[in-house]
């Protein structure tokens, strides 16, 4: 039987240890062609999208997010002000910090709470396990993919392999 630690934190921090290898790959290839990093920090896949250093801040703080939502715990995201590869390290680092820090029970018992979210102008009210599947998770893997796709894009040598992690 699968536990909610298992399909929330613990799959954000494969994710997140999965994205972390793929901006090493990103800043070695940025070196090695010479790209400026912070050109590649601020790509998109379409103008109205949100640029790579966007996309990772939102997947390291939307994981962390949907945890404290999950316990009932407040939380207020970081600011977006990555300006480095560094930085967004940083972010991931802290962010799988506080993912491995989470009491596996707390979480089980989380699925049952219902969990109002803010969402285009009105609420939207879950049960926990709904908002951990149609909500956190989707959301999660929106960000780590759409991070992937502006690094492909961008010529970062990526491989599915990069995605689905060891």
């Amino acid at each position: 039987m699968m536990k909610a630690f298992d399909v929330s934190a613990g799959m954000f921090v494969r994710g997140l240890g999965n994205l972390k290898t793929m901006l090493d790959k990103a800043e070695a290839h940025a070196t090695a062609t010479g790209i400026e990093p912070r050109a590649l920090l601020g790509a998109q896949l379409a103008g109205d999208m949100n640029d790579l250093a966007s996309q990772v801040h939102w997947a390291s703080e939307g994981a962390k997010l949907a945890v404290h939502r999950l316990l009932g715990s407040s939380f207020a995201p970081a600011a977006a002000a990555a300006q480095s590869f560094a930085d967004l390290h940083e972010r991931i680092d802290a962010a799988l910090a506080a993912l491995r820090a989470v009491d596996p029970d707390a979480l089980e018992a989380g699925l049952a709470r219902t969990i109002e979210l803010p969402h285009r102008g009105a609420t939207k009210t879950f049960t926990g396990e709904r908002f951990l599947t149609e909500f956190a998770i989707p959301n999660f893997f929106f960000h780590f993919t759409t991070a992937y796709a502006i690094l492909r894009h961008n010529g970062v040598p990526l491989q599915k392999g990069d995605f689905l992690g060891p």
